[in-house]
């Protein structure tokens, strides 16, 4: 049994070790075990391994970009060759990016990737065209794949910067951009002087570290004792404020930014005295009641022998 479970993970080590080794796909093909019911292990529509395969599309295209940035260049290579067959501007600025950088140990082709720019740069109107005329602006500037020429470069320049690219109007006010760098990070064109001259500050993360080593330089008791002493030896910052008195409650404190007018109590009226009108009042009208009853009465006896005689 031992044996056994140590070559099934001396199997699964060695797997695990080639499919981290193969990087094509970003990650290596998906695994078949041959079972038509494992779902899980299909080249599906939406697994690179099936994008690769497809003709030129928006979405094939933008596939060949991820490829690239994960280190598959060879399937990176072979969308971008079909999407510049197809015409798609954006797979012309990366391939070129490639063939400038040399990427997959493939050695840089300077002049295929500065006419890569060009056709970009002559495309239209494309976002991804005004990024090649930037680009075939900076190899004219520097002379990279083309012979040096400035003056052409600034054309370039100007072509992009109406377009509204933020590197070429870098480029017309100061003579330098970093929107196309070379291997060591240097832009195009010449670098402005340092603004300030002197020792170059400490990171963060320097002043930090220096902080934690004299922190850790003093005895752990000496710094446990100065922070009781902090902690128990500290004045009050505002001295206790006592409640105020219940004979002080009458007196209105004037308050910060408004002025406060104490307001009259309304006068309340006795209870007493409107039950008392109440009561007069309703003896008024029993009396007016009474006295309208007896004067009919002599009428209706009046009109009641009438009939009868």
């Amino acid at each position: 049994m031992r044996r056994s479970t140590g070559a099934a993970m001396l199997a699964l080590f060695f797997t695990t070790a080639a499919v981290a080794a193969d990087n094509r796909f970003c990650g290596g093909p998906v695994p078949q075990t041959g079972k038509p019911t494992d779902l899980a292990h299909v080249v599906g529509d939406q697994t690179l391994e099936y994008i690769v395969d497809q003709p030129a599309s928006l979405m094939v295209c933008s596939k060949g970009y991820l490829l690239e940035k994960c280190g598959d260049h060879d399937n990176a290579r072979k969308v971008f060759d079909k999407c510049i067959a197809a015409g798609y501007i954006g797979a012309m600025i990366w391939k070129a990016l490639m063939l400038q950088d040399g990427a997959g140990g493939v050695p840089p082709d300077l002049p295929a990737a500065a006419e890569l720019m060009r056709r970009a740069a002559l495309a239209g109107d494309s976002p991804y065209a005004i990024l090649g005329k930037l680009h075939y602006a900076s190899a004219l500037q520097e002379g990279r794949g083309v012979p040096k020429d400035e003056a052409e470069a600034r054309k370039w320049f100007e072509a992009a910067a109406r377009d509204g690219n933020p590197d070429a109007i870098e480029f017309l006010r100061a003579g330098y951009h970093v929107g196309d760098r070379d291997g060591q990070a240097r832009g195009t064109g010449t670098p402005p002087p340092p603004v300030l001259a002197g020792p170059t500050p400490p990171l963060p993360g320097e002043l930090f570290e220096a902080a934690q080593a004299k922190i850790a330089a003093r005895p752990a008791q000496e710094v446990r004792g100065a922070s009781a002493r902090r902690l128990l030896d500290a004045p009050p910052s505002t001295p206790p404020v006592s409640p105020p008195s219940p004979a002080d409650a009458s007196v209105s404190a004037p308050v910060a930014g408004q002025h406060l007018a104490k307001l009259a109590e309304p006068v309340a009226q006795p209870v007493g005295s409107a039950s008392s009108g109440l009561a007069a009042l309703f003896g008024v009208l029993l009396l007016s009641g009474a006295l309208h009853q007896s004067l009919r009465a002599p009428t209706a006896r009046r009109s009641l022998s009438l009939s009868r005689a």
